[in-house]
């Protein structure tokens, strides 16, 4: 019976890594590629309530699985979920280095978090931790708790809100490895948090801060003037028309000098004014400036905002991607990002837009 070369058994394989039903065919038809399919089949799985006992029955048929599984979704409700299934199988997944929380009913509750987890992810390799964005706290303390549980956790994404900021028993340290911090949170508790912790906070180089708004504005730049020495990467996303230049009068960034990428997001007015303020302390080591903004329902905004003004202050970057997208539906709208691009003869001329 004639095989496929192996070198383009791998490139099938690989190309359908993410079309879990087309290998899943594949391996009916040929169960030589099931070995290495499997790769791809298991290293990124979602469990609910449904599929968590039929995935703990595989697990126990078939040992070789468990070291293959390397990113784990989370969607529950309440505390039995993690309890009967969830906790037995993250106990099993030990490879496992990224864990998402998807609540299903919008709540993530304190026993979640401290009682159910605490006796699984110690025996995790997580460097990625994320609480999705429809997560709501009873208090700050259940992120500590959990952040706290991961001796390599190198990255905390943080969405949802909370009422309180907690009352921690005993003063938290996180894991010194944490270097990014990714947060469409509530802005003013957890980043208040960061600066009480001093000196047992570690050290962040890679820094995104979403869905800003104007009563944030003074936390943000407080916590900027601590982190902003090193800083490699920084994301700001606004949610407020005039908090961007209300941000860019207060903050900083001289001190930046490893920064080397800045991304700005939020309405044109609001990205032209921040940065037209911001750009004379980039040009110090920012080398990638990426800017995406949100059209606002403006079809003339081309025409509306002199960007031909920022022309010779964006020249000083190495690499500069401009994308305008829908606001709610994130649909790119290639057509007004040329017009801008347009405007910025002297940036063109430098062959760095992207």
């Amino acid at each position: 019976m004639k095989r496929f070369p192996p070198e383009l058994e791998d490139v099938v394989i690989d190309f359908c890594h993410d079309d879990h039903a087309t290998l899943a065919s594949c391996g009916l038809v040929c169960q030589g590629w099931i070995p290495t399919s499997r790769y791809h089949l298991f290293s990124s799985i979602s469990l609910t309530a449904k599929n968590a006992p039929d995935f703990l029955d595989i697990l126990s048929r078939s040992h070789s699985i468990r070291p293959l599984v390397r990113d784990i979704e989370l969607r529950f409700s309440g505390s039995s979920l993690l309890d009967l299934h969830v906790v037995p199988i993250l106990a099993l997944l030990t490879q496992a280095t990224r864990l998402s929380l998807r609540p299903v009913r919008d709540e993530v509750t304190r026993t979640v978090c401290t009682s159910s987890l605490s006796g699984a992810l110690p025996a995790l390799r997580l460097v990625h931790l994320k609480f999705d964005f429809k997560s709501r706290f009873e208090s700050l303390q259940q992120v500590i708790d959990c952040a706290c549980l991961c001796p390599q956790l190198e990255s905390l994404e943080v969405g949802g809100s909370w009422m309180k900021t907690g009352d921690p028993a005993a003063r938290p340290r996180l894991p010194q490895t944490l270097h990014t911090l990714i947060l469409t949170c509530d802005l003013d508790n957890f980043l208040t948090w960061f600066l009480a912790l001093e000196d047992r906070m570690p050290t962040i180089q890679h820094l995104s801060l979403h869905h800003i708004v104007r009563r944030e504005v003074p936390t943000v730049v407080r916590y900027l003037q601590m982190a902003s020495p090193t800083l490699k990467s920084l994301c700001l996303a606004f949610r407020d028309g005039d908090a961007p230049d209300q941000l860019a009068r207060q903050l900083d960034l001289t001190q930046s000098t490893s920064l080397l990428d800045f991304q700005l997001e939020g309405s044109a007015a609001g990205v032209l004014s921040s940065l037209w303020t911001l750009l004379p302390q980039l040009s110090l080591s920012a080398t990638e400036i990426t800017l995406t903004i949100r059209s606002q329902h403006q079809p003339d905004m081309v025409h509306t905002h002199p960007w031909f003004a920022l022309d010779s202050k964006l020249c000083s970057a190495k690499r500069l991607t401009l994308v305008v997208v829908e606001p709610l539906t994130r649909l790119p709208r290639s057509d007004l990002a040329e017009g801008i691009v347009k405007q910025l003869p002297l940036t063109r001329a430098q062959g760095i837009v992207a």
